[in-house]
């Protein structure tokens, strides 16, 4: 692969990763239950819509559909209906995250709210907890700055050591990157209330792949090799040292959450 190539290849992955730890990887269960309320509401209201021909309007109308969710922990609501259309909400009686999603045939069906339309809904604590989403973000985009200083680094070496001999330790290298971020995000974001996902657990058994191909890649280079440039063995034992701790953070939550 040439370098031009493998450059290129790097800043897309980065900016990948970038664009999916902005999502909501990582939900709490209030968040989670309201959400799944709000769709079994909707296919209730399909069924309903099928026999009546309208839409209920209240709860108490769908009764007979056996709706079951929390009402301690998810707060749901028929906003309104007419006979073609009706607009429902749901959101954590005790909302922690200001997560608020809503159904509304005529924006289109199910979407989570924006800022604007978020403080209808969520009292009291919402600027405690936007204070508390800006320093977590602020967590985020220092670590991600930090990671890019280090795939720059990491392109430097393969620039001025690339050779045959010493690919496998600065792939190594590149490959504890990935598998670092990750095992951070999982110690800042898993809580007791985070639910483990499905998504969250085979991205942290891709990690512990890439964590424990860099500890082998990084351990052969140096059996294999004698005489070892000082620079690169700085770099080897690093990788060795965060391949190491990250497998042993993903291990954990894989054994505790999984």
């Amino acid at each position: 692969m040439k370098p031009q190539n493998l450059n290129q290849l790097l800043v897309y992955s980065f900016f990948l990763l970038f664009l999916s730890s902005c999502n909501n990887i990582f939900e709490i269960d209030a968040d989670v239950q309201a959400r799944q309320a709000l769709l079994d509401l909707t296919e209730i209201q399909e069924k309903f819509y099928q026999e009546n021909h309208k839409y209920a309007t209240r709860l108490a109308d769908i009764e007979k559909y056996n709706l079951k969710y929390h009402s301690g922990i998810v707060y749901l609501e028929i906003e309104k209906a007419t006979k073609e259309s009706y607009r429902a909400i749901a959101l954590p009686a005790e909302s922690t995250t200001a997560r608020v999603f809503a159904y509304d045939t005529d924006q289109g069906g199910f979407y989570e709210m924006e800022q604007d339309e978020v403080s209808r809904y969520v009292l009291g604590a919402l600027n405690h907890i936007r204070e508390e989403k800006q320093i977590k973000q602020l967590s985020e985009v220092t670590g991600w700055i930090l990671m890019a200083g280090m795939v720059f680094l990491g392109l430097r070496f393969f620039s001025r050591y690339r050779s045959k001999e010493n690919n496998s330790a600065l792939w190594a290298y590149l490959l504890c990157l990935p598998p670092m971020g990750w095992s951070v995000a999982l110690l800042t974001n898993i809580e007791a209330n985070v639910v483990f996902t499905s998504t969250i657990t085979q991205y942290t058994w891709g990690g512990l792949v890439f964590a424990l191909l860099a500890l082998v890649l990084g351990s052969s280079w140096f059996m294999k090799n004698k005489n070892h440039p000082a620079p690169l063995i700085g770099l080897a034992a690093s990788t060795l040292g965060v391949s190491l701790l990250s497998a042993g953070v993903m291990f954990y939550m894989l054994k505790t959450f999984a």
